[in-house]
């Protein structure tokens, strides 16, 4: 099954801190694959913008189980392809367009999450720095809106999945 990685530089993944192999070189689980205890973790496009890290590849995986809306552990995994668009740019419009999104009508505590965002989004790079204003901006929708901060990340995946071609993978 095909799906999404964020990594750290040098393709180590961000909780865990294993360096993945070189593209098309099998990564092995310890154990049977358990939701953020153990297997290959992977993503679904509709998921991306809390999982930002400075890196994003395709990767294919063996034995995948959908353990969470989204999240796919498996047994297995390999690198197949970075995802070039990915980059300091890209997560700069990415944060540009978080903070964007929920100005309009923003009022009281979301305002303040909103300008939070907005001010965040100029400096905000390919790594923790572009989820981060996503995550300001997700608060001041829930603000706005009680279940706004779900719709809202759901909307910054569908952003990003769009913006680098990866809503079908």
């Amino acid at each position: 099954m095909r799906a999404l990685k964020f990594l750290r530089p040098g393709r180590v993944a961000p909780f865990s801190k294993v360096t993945w192999p070189e593209p098309d070189e099998w990564l092995d689980a310890d154990g049977r694959p358990d939701l953020c205890r153990a297997g290959i973790h992977a993503v679904l496009p509709d998921v991306l913008a809390p999982w930002i890290a400075e890196e994003l590849w395709r990767v294919e995986l063996d034995g995948a189980e959908a353990l969470a809306p989204g999240i796919l552990v498996a047994s297995r995994g390999r690198l197949v392809s970075p995802v070039e668009e990915w980059n300091d740019e890209t997560a700069r419009e990415f944060a540009r367009a978080c903070a964007t999104h929920v100005q309009e009508g923003a009022t009281g505590r979301a305002a303040e999450y909103a300008a939070d965002a907005r001010a965040s989004a100029e400096e905000a790079g390919a790594d923790f720095t572009a989820t981060t204003v996503g995550y300001m901006a997700a608060h001041a929708a829930e603000a706005m809106s009680p279940g706004g901060f779900s719709a809202e990340r759901e909307w910054q995946s569908r952003w990003l999945a769009e913006r680098l071609g990866v809503s079908t993978i």
